[in-house]
């Protein structure tokens, strides 16, 4: 699957994007490995107490994971993954 990060998350990858191939039925799972991968510096940006940020956005083939299943959103190899961590401006 690809997945593509933006703003901070770009600093805590050094990725704009990668294609990921490890097995990943559910945003959870992706999430839990990225997290693995990337350390506390990416999970800070995107989880919190084991679930997504309330502020983060994650959309799975264009659509934002909050309206779908959240954490439990299904994922197949073609799945086309956007990170977003909190944003803040003025």
């Amino acid at each position: 699957m690809k997945i593509s990060y933006f703003a901070l998350l770009r600093t805590a990858t050094r990725k704009h994007d990668e294609d990921w191939t490890r097995p990943a039925p559910t945003l959870r799972v992706l999430m839990r490995d990225l997290a693995a991968e990337y350390g506390p510096e990416f999970a800070r940006w995107v989880m919190k107490d084991g679930e997504l940020s309330g502020l983060a956005i994650i959309l799975v083939d264009g659509r934002d994971v909050r309206g779908l299943q959240g954490l439990d959103t299904p994922l197949t190899p073609e799945s086309n993954v956007f990170i977003f961590p909190p944003l803040a401006g003025g």
